[in-house]
């Protein structure tokens, strides 16, 4: 039997969609302490409200129920936890160019040899 992920999952998911438990749960039909206390494993929703959850977030109901988490070491950090220069490193980043991209890459890759 697949091991069950949905807690984990469903902050995840509802994070990266940029939901409150309040927005969510309006969007189902709950409160967002309901939605709470799925997120904490201290109660399950229905296999119905599952399938709202699902839609409202836009992925599968397996992946939300069955997706194994990322391991820290895979997790990307919350924008707010990075230094200023880490943010102004990000932002540089996104608007370059994929050859500019490929050059620094190199140079950083054969720095930290």
């Amino acid at each position: 039997m697949k091991d069950i992920f949905f807690a984990e999952n469903l902050k995840r998911f509802r994070e990266a969609k940029g939901l409150t438990k309040e927005e969510l749960g309006s969007r189902i039909g709950v409160t967002g302490a309901t939605v709470g206390l799925w997120e904490s494993k201290k109660n399950e929703p229905r296999m119905g409200k599952v399938q709202l959850i699902a839609g409202v977030l836009d992925v599968g109901v397996d992946d939300l129920l069955f997706s194994e988490p990322p391991t820290e070491q895979g997790k990307l950090p919350n924008m707010d936890e990075l230094s200023e220069i880490k943010k102004r490193g990000i932002k540089a980043i996104l608007e370059m160019s994929d050859d500019d991209l490929e050059l620094i890459v190199q140079l950083m890759e054969k720095n930290l040899k």
